[in-house]
């Protein structure tokens, strides 16, 4: 029973890094490709709405594509660049996330934990620092990671409050229109 909690334990070691590893020859870094996309979709007092994030800079260094083994994984967002298709619903995006003192949202691998696996994927809890505002939170994502060749996918969503990241939900109207203060952060990330 010791042995297989070692070898277990060695596994898991291996397959999750804490974030901060060092670069060896080893690492593969892997840089966002297209179509990756990122979406933030939430409520209002007059409709659900849904942005995109245009610009992001998202790279994952893995000790070797064939198991997934991830060192690091960082994600940038370029506030500026979430758009809804509304130009005053984008001002008051940018107001809210204070875009120009805070430029960037940012998520920093941490650590991972395995919750199932097969061929074909793994789910897979990352966490991490988000940063949104100025204003830092650890946070635990759960992702699917698939694997064909030598692309990497990671799906999944995340629901946070924006008041628990110092944003006062955006109101338009002179305040008859309220968006709900619970966003959904969807994402599928294309690595190569």
């Amino acid at each position: 029973m010791m042995k297989i909690k070692m070898i277990l334990f060695t596994v898991l070691l291996g397959f999750f890094g804490e974030g901060n590893a060092q670069e060896t020859p080893e690492n593969i870094l892997l840089k966002i490709k297209l179509p990756s996309s990122v979406l933030v979709k939430g409520t209002s007092t007059l409709h659900d709405w849904e942005s995109n994030v245009e610009k992001t800079d998202t790279q994952i260094t893995v000790n070797n594509l064939s198991d997934v083994n991830i060192e690091t994984l960082y994600v940038t967002i370029d506030a500026l660049s979430i758009k809804s298709g509304k130009n005053i619903m984008d001002k008051l995006t940018y107001k809210a996330l204070k875009a120009e003192e805070h430029p960037e949202i940012k998520f920093i691998f941490k650590k991972g934990k395995i919750v199932d696996q097969n061929k074909t994927f793994i789910d897979i809890e990352l966490n991490g620092d988000l940063t949104i505002a100025g204003v830092a939170k650890n946070v635990t994502v759960l992702t699917k990671i698939n694997k064909n060749g030598e692309t990497i996918v990671l799906k999944g969503s995340h629901k946070l409050k924006m008041t628990d990241f110092g944003i006062t939900p955006p109101k338009a109207l002179l305040g008859t229109i309220k968006t709900g203060d619970e966003i959904t952060i969807e994402f599928n990330l294309i690595f190569q």
